[in-house]
């Protein structure tokens, strides 16, 4: 081999390496060539309403006057809302994998088959985005402007969060208690039915000693009783036509907090009935062992038998 040869060989590996150096920058989509993407660092002080819509399915989440959010017109969890605004704090490089429509309905974000979300603070957009299918890495998912033609690989927590149902947003939270507060606790277990009073510096049941130490743990159950989910309507209508627990708490002034406990074969389901906390008609679904654990059964708040 001649050193002609051995310079046109020189040469065609030269071309063949930046040949593939191109197509890397390009299938790694550098911002720099071809455009950039960034998500604003929104609060909750920007935003009134942010929609995320699917097909036929819509979250719609709105900023009451309280400062509270609501979903669909029902209470919202204040993590689930603060994690939506948490996510647009990731700072994470997007990457371009596309730059036509073409590639649009296979990366999941086509008009008809994204996921739509919809930020909107005084009647003004503040960002539009349509999501797409989940990306190779954890929480990472393709997504792009309305718009525009470029499509990104995002590494962050955005599309985890806008994934959830309307149930994902709203608040299991049933009702949160004072302890302090508390004067006494009337408990209804089917034939089971107890009073739990407190007496200065000790408690008593049905005017009896307790045990101490499991009046304490019931008491620390009762702080935050939150439900597992919300009643379906079939579950509605399996359940029994009347309450088979009940529970109410009572402050120095009076009844703080009725709750009402229909059994199905499956779950209880829980009518907030008076009191603190609760969410209009909302019925919520709470498991046997959760219930168990607000409505105990009186034995086991009473001394060991020796």
């Amino acid at each position: 081999m001649n050193s002609q040869q051995l310079r046109l060989i020189a040469v065609a590996l030269a071309v063949l390496l930046l040949l593939w150096g191109g197509s890397e920058l390009l299938s790694r989509g550098s911002d720099t060539v071809t455009g950039s993407f960034a998500l604003p660092k929104l609060s909750q002080a920007d935003v009134d309403t942010v929609t995320i819509i699917k097909g036929t399915d819509s979250v719609v989440l709105a900023k009451q006057s309280s400062g509270t959010w609501s979903v669909n017109g029902q209470r919202a969890a204040a993590d689930a809302i603060g994690e939506l605004f948490q996510a647009f704090t990731d700072t994470t490089r997007p990457e371009l994998v596309a730059q036509a429509a073409a590639s649009f309905a296979r990366l999941g974000v086509d008009s008809a088959g994204g996921r739509w979300l919809r930020i909107r603070h005084a009647g003004k957009a503040q960002l539009q985005l349509i999501l797409g299918e989940r990306g190779p890495d954890y929480q990472s998912a393709y997504l792009r402007r309305p718009g525009d033609t470029h499509v990104y690989l995002w590494r962050g927590r955005l599309a985890s969060v806008a994934d959830r149902a309307v149930e994902g947003w709203r608040d299991r939270r049933i009702a949160a208690l004072a302890v302090d507060s508390i004067a006494a606790l009337d408990v209804v277990r089917g034939k089971d039915r107890y009073t739990l009073a407190r007496a200065r510096s000790a408690w008593t049941l049905n005017g009896t000693r307790t045990d101490s130490a499991a009046v304490a743990r019931y008491l620390d159950r009762v702080k935050v009783i939150t439900a597992a989910g919300f009643a379906t309507p079939a579950a509605l209508d399996s359940a029994k036509a009347r309450a088979v627990r009940r529970l109410a708490v009572r402050g120095a002034h009076g009844v703080v907090l009725t709750l009402a406990f229909d059994s199905t074969p499956t779950v209880f389901l829980v009518h907030h009935v008076a009191g603190v906390g609760g969410d209009g008609a909302t019925v919520y679904r709470m498991n046997f062992w959760d219930v168990d654990g607000v409505t105990p059964a009186s034995r086991s708040l009473l001394p060991p038998k020796k």
